[in-house]
């Protein structure tokens, strides 16, 4: 089953603006853009994703973002995000008893899918992009699912959940911007049950010398973060506490098909809309400059 198509999920409820206001919008974000690194740590994704909205989104009727799915030769991007958020409910054998935290849930795109089709008790999604959480909180009573679906304002290294209170902890396409991996996937671990599972659908650094040099001078005292590349993916999991951790690429179905798809969206008329920084770095000659240094993974684990 597909959701419905409604105003709630169309990029079509997006305001039509002319030239000079779009030209405007542009200029006002690559501004706010480059004040983001001033920031602090904890604030500087969620105002990056508060800046960018639904207007500069590559969807057709959706406002999912990520970047796909692309095994089953799907004919929209959309399509491919659905088939993408499918893959990590499966992986999590997502069903009706589940109590699911997904975190870093963009518009809830992904969340009503997994209501309407895998029906877990109660999701609730956690976010620090305040503009994300509105307008997927807004999307929810639209659709009449606000009784399963409750998006929260919470940090991925610091859940507001107590122990063991979930069955399921998802993270499509957003751990990548977390300060810690080892902090998220440690409270991931608290948070959940015994016997329950963390999916995660991420990008990461292929492993490789030029890659390993990143790595290293990501682990260096004081640094925010740590790069991962999928062996150290599966290490960090087990070291977290988790077992039966499944850690696999799915690159090949993810970055090649997207390039050859974005090459014609690109060029439709209400592409027009989007920055043209974003579309260039998405643009096929952009994926193809940055798309081999990247590893597309999906990570399973249970806590025993």
């Amino acid at each position: 089953m597909t959701l419905p198509s409604s105003p709630a999920q169309s990029t079509a409820a997006i305001p039509v603006e002319t030239l000079p206001d779009r030209t405007a919008r542009w200029a006002r974000e690559c501004l706010e853009w480059a004040r983001v690194p001033f920031l602090p740590p904890g604030r500087r994704v969620g105002r990056v994703y508060d800046i960018v909205g639904p207007q500069n989104l590559f969807g057709e009727d959706s406002l999912f973002i990520n970047l796909g799915y692309w095994r089953d030769r799907p004919e929209s991007l959309d399509a491919a995000s659905r088939d993408l958020a499918r893959l990590v409910a499966r992986e999590a054998e997502l069903g009706p008893d589940d109590v699911q935290l997904d975190v870093g849930f963009g518009y809830g795109d992904q969340d009503f899918l997994w209501a309407r089709e895998f029906g877990p008790k109660e999701i609730i999604g956690m976010n620090i992009a305040t503009e994300q959480i509105e307008i997927a909180t807004r999307r929810a009573a639209e659709l009449g699912l606000s009784d399963r679906i409750r998006f929260e304002y919470g940090s991925a290294i610091d859940l507001p959940r107590a122990d063991a209170s979930c069955t399921k902890v998802t993270a499509l396409e957003s751990a990548f911007h977390f300060p810690s991996y080892d902090r998220f996937f440690a409270e991931a671990y608290r948070v959940l049950q015994p016997g329950g599972k963390l999916v995660t659908a991420d990008i990461t650094v292929r492993p490789g010398p030029v890659t390993d040099l990143m790595i290293r001078a990501s682990d260096r005292p004081g640094a925010e973060r740590t790069a991962y590349d999928l062996p150290r993916y599966r290490k960090a999991l087990t070291a977290a506490g988790f077992e039966n951790v499944s850690v696999y690429s799915i690159r090949r179905d993810v970055y090649s098909p997207l390039a050859t798809y974005l090459s014609k969206r690109l060029r439709d008329p209400d592409m027009r809309r989007v920055n043209p920084v974003l579309r260039a770095t998405f643009s096929r000659p952009g994926l193809l400059a940055w798309g081999p240094w990247a590893d597309y993974i999906i990570a399973v684990a249970t806590k025993p």
